[in-house]
């Protein structure tokens, strides 16, 4: 969880190598009646230039901006640490994997210690094998190797605790599929070498941004760990100074001077860029589907309904012609398989009834170790809707502890109303869109923060508070999901099935659809015993001025403002400045790449920039 400072690449250091410099004098060296003023005057303002151009990056480096090295998952998927990047191979889905314990210090320390101790073993060999040795000398020689190599010995100890190192497998977070990434070699595990491991997000950071101006909340912050300022974290402002900091159902809440807590919303750009997948229907695990295991959207055939919604492109989209006063309901339902499911399906077993829908929780494929699962109720639906006529409704729906949000689109007019749980529509007030007539649109309809937030085309539109909906803290702990299994055909609404499309005399196709879902602050404290943790309903942290409250992405991941021992606050003098760009993901291995050996890891060659996730940190 803390950051090192960048390392120049060692390309970037590279200078003309000496028979380049050779041509260039031999070009130009000195000529008859040159005026010599001194020794090596060829090539000076060379030099003084490269010492100039070194200063002043020294002089951006201290003062103005620095690179670091992201190497834990705190942060993820924000920011990534070492990590191994991965393709579903049932449904195409990409995701990552954590791995920073392969290369933290405890592990640095032990292939130390085991190189030190296989040293020892050569030269132990050697008293052994040689004519030199005297006979005592070889049966100490001999005794004391019998110890190192005995099993369970020092060696095997030290092998052992590498091997526990390493990160075994991942499981796709859409269709669920594991993948193991070890394999027997020789004595121990190695990794496989199609799951090479890749290190961590090179990021810069703004040294500056906070000397003219104040933090603002879910500001992504470098700074000096309280309990050790030689080291730096990084993670999200969570809490301003003066404030008490709630964290409750997953939320962040605030509150000043004894006043009742109020939930803390996240700006249009973060909050976009903080949702994470669950499920993407571009993605469609081909084999699972053959084995007849059911799509996660379907329609939903309500006894109103009197068209239906028919497949296109094996489940990734979907198409309804419905004519004035029909109407056609499909539905999301959360069903991943378990991995002996997929051992089933994989050993040509039909799984016709298998499958069992289940709630959608705050499940992190980037972190190894799974943790206890918590529901989540802050969803998202995003989907690229075409209209083939210009008249029809089309309305998404997203349900939370069993009430619906409604968000209905009216192609005749272009407007568009947002309905919270337990409101009529005839009581909501529309607002413009351009959302009207014959056209295609991506729209993401949002669940987040108790707000209803709707972004068509990417850009927000303006609802005001017609999305509002805010609960008191002590009903969003009490809050529960309602877990009845519904069958199409039942119009209840369940957490269970906790996204709906319906067309209302339209004629329609959805694409592309995405449910997301928001980040999932844990209420995890530190127990009384060495590492021990538990769970409480709600967290409070008071925090006095020129103090911030700072908490990692990857909850279940991150030692953060929760957890530390020595108080909950950063000083204000301990902040270094604010996360702006990633500038340097890890290189892109290209297809024909060729694995080259470096102790117990692999680096692939040639490897290209990753210029795709290059990107402003959010």
């Amino acid at each position: 969880m803390t950051s090192k400072p960048g390392q120049p690449d060692a390309m970037n250091r590279r200078g003309l190598g000496d028979k380049k410099i050779a041509e260039v004098n031999n070009q130009r060296g000195p000529q008859p009646g040159d005026r010599v003023r001194e020794p090596l005057v060829f090539g000076r303002e060379t030099i003084e230039s490269i010492v100039v151009a070194f200063a002043m990056a020294l002089l951006f480096r201290a003062f103005e901006a620095e690179a670091f090295v992201i190497p834990t998952g705190s942060m993820a998927p924000t920011l990534m640490g070492r990590h191994k990047d991965l393709v579903c191979d049932a449904c195409g889905m990409d995701y990552r994997v954590g791995c920073s314990a392969e290369e933290d210090d405890q592990s640095q320390g032990l292939r130390m210690e085991l190189s030190r101790l296989e040293q020892e073993v050569t030269r132990l060999r050697s008293i052994v094998d040689s004519s030199q040795s005297s006979p005592r000398e070889q049966d100490d020689a001999q005794r004391r190797l019998a110890d190192l190599e005995r099993e369970g010995g020092p060696i095997a100890q030290r092998r052992s605790r590498l091997d526990s190192k390493l990160v075994a497998g991942g499981i796709c977070p859409n269709c669920g599929l594991p993948v193991e990434f070890l394999e027997e070699q020789g004595e121990g595990l190695a990794y496989n070498p199609r799951y090479p491991s890749f290190n961590g997000d090179r990021i810069l950071v703004n040294k500056v941004a906070y000397d003219f101006s104040e933090p603002d909340r879910w500001d992504v912050v470098v700074f000096r760990y309280p309990e050790d300022a030689k080291v730096n974290y990084i993670k999200r402002l969570i809490g301003l100074p003066g404030e008490t900091v709630s964290i409750a159902a997953g939320d962040i809440w605030t509150s000043r001077k004894g006043a009742a807590p109020r939930i803390a919303r996240k700006p249009d750009d973060k909050l976009v860029a903080m949702l994470q997948c669950v499920h993407d229907a571009d993605h469609i695990p081909k084999k699972l589907i053959e084995s007849g295991w059911p799509r996660a959207w379907s329609d939903w055939a309500l006894s109103k309904d009197r068209k239906r919604w028919q497949v296109d492109d094996s489940g990734r989209s979907y198409t309804v012609e419905c004519k004035s006063g029909q109407t056609a309901t499909m539905r999301f339902r959360h069903m991943v398989p378990t991995a002996e499911q997929w051992q089933r399906v994989y050993d040509g077993k039909p799984m016709n009834g298998e499958a069992k829908p289940s709630l959608i929780t705050d499940f992190q494929p980037y972190n190894a170790l799974p943790s206890r699962p918590h529901w989540v109720s802050d969803l998202a639906l995003e989907t690229v809707v075409t209209s083939h006529a210009k008249t029809g409704q089309i309305t998404l729906e997203l349900i939370e502890a069993g009430e619906a949000h409604r968000c209905i689109f009216d192609f005749s007019n272009g407007e568009v109303a947002v309905v919270r749980a337990g409101q009529l529509p005839s009581d909501a007030s529309a607002v413009s869109s351009s959302v009207k007539g014959e056209g295609t649109w991506t729209i993401l309809f949002a669940n987040i923060d108790d707000q209803l937030s709707l972004f068509i085309n990417g850009n927000k539109i303006d609802i005001g508070s017609l999305g509002d909906f805010e609960q008191d803290i002590r009903d969003a702990v009490g809050s529960t999901p309602v877990e009845t299994l519904i069958k199409p055909g039942n119009a209840m609404c369940s957490d269970m099935s906790p996204v709906g499309i319906i067309s209302s005399g339209a004629h329609v196709t959805v694409e592309g659809m995405r449910v997301l879902r928001d980040v999932y602050y844990l209420t995890t404290v530190l127990g009384v015993r060495l590492g021990e943790f538990y769970e409480k309903d709600r967290l409070d942290f008071p925090l006095e001025q020129g103090q911030f409250f700072m908490l990692g992405d990857n909850s279940a991941a991150s030692k953060d403002s929760r957890l530390w021992m020595d108080g909950h606050h950063v000083d204000r003098h301990l902040l270094i400045g604010e996360a702006m760009v990633v500038f340097w993901p890890h290189a892109v291995p290209a297809s024909w790449a060729f694995p080259l050996k470096i102790g117990r890891f692999e680096l692939r060659l040639p490897s290209w920039p990753n210029f795709a996730r290059m990107r402003k940190v959010r």
